[in-house]
């Protein structure tokens, strides 16, 4: 071998394994919201009854921060044994908390604090649920706004995991579970604890992004199945 093709060679070799390449955000804000639901139909009003935010470094995936709260549901103020079952979220966790507009306005004060803006930073969700119907849904109820830096469930500014997933694989993300199998992950928690599911959707996109991913937002894309 010259020693020309021997220094390529030694490059290449000495070039980390699994780098996370630079992305197109400083911070990730992983949600998971659970709300009070009952089996085969949908309650009226259906409440937001568990608000979990991870913040996430983009250029190592460590947690930063967290923000979780259990809220106290209004309209239907019991939660349902379908839902405890489902969850874990029982009504002694929930009797004493605040209500979703308090808890909302905390959240708010939380980005403030950690300086979160549109520009640094893209929230990230396993599907459409959270950001497109329930946060809407939730704060019409409520009567309240949708908070701007919030406001992404029309316009698709932010981060769909299954989207992200599937560009990456290949394969359709049909849910968390599912995606952990394909990427040789272990699921850590109960699956429906909306803290433990964003843990889990961490582990997931730290795999896609050893793996060259880049996230961009993609809220709203049309998927493709295989």
């Amino acid at each position: 071998m010259n020693k020309t093709k021997s220094s390529i060679f030694m490059k290449i070799m000495a070039q980390p394994k699994n780098k996370i390449k630079p992305q197109n955000f400083k911070f990730f804000l992983v949600l998971d919201f659970e709300a009070n639901c009952e089996k085969g139909t949908r309650l009226d009003p259906q409440e937001i009854i568990e608000f979990p935010c991870l913040l996430v470094e983009s250029e190592s995936f460590k947690i930063l921060s967290t923000f979780h709260e259990y809220i106290k549901p209004v309209g239907v103020p019991n939660v349902t044994p379908f839902c405890t079952e489902l969850t874990g979220i029982t009504q002694d966790m929930v009797n004493t908390k605040q209500t979703f507009p308090e808890i909302l306005a905390k959240f708010q004060l939380w980005c403030g604090e950690n300086r979160l803006t549109t520009d640094n930073s893209s929230f990230v969700t396993c599907g459409l649920w959270d950001l497109v119907d329930m946060l809407p849904r939730q704060c019409k109820y409520s009567e309240i706004p949708v908070p701007g830096f919030l406001d992404v469930g029309a316009t698709g500014e932010f981060i769909n995991m299954k989207f992200s997933y599937q560009k990456q694989t290949g394969k359709y993300g049909k849910g968390l579970k599912e995606m952990q199998s394909n990427l040789d992950l272990e699921f850590e928690g109960r699956h429906h604890s909306g803290i433990d599911d964003c843990r889990n959707i961490v582990k997931i996109m730290e795999t896609l992004a050893r793996r060259g991913f880049v996230f961009e937002n993609n809220g709203l894309q049309k998927p493709k199945y295989n």
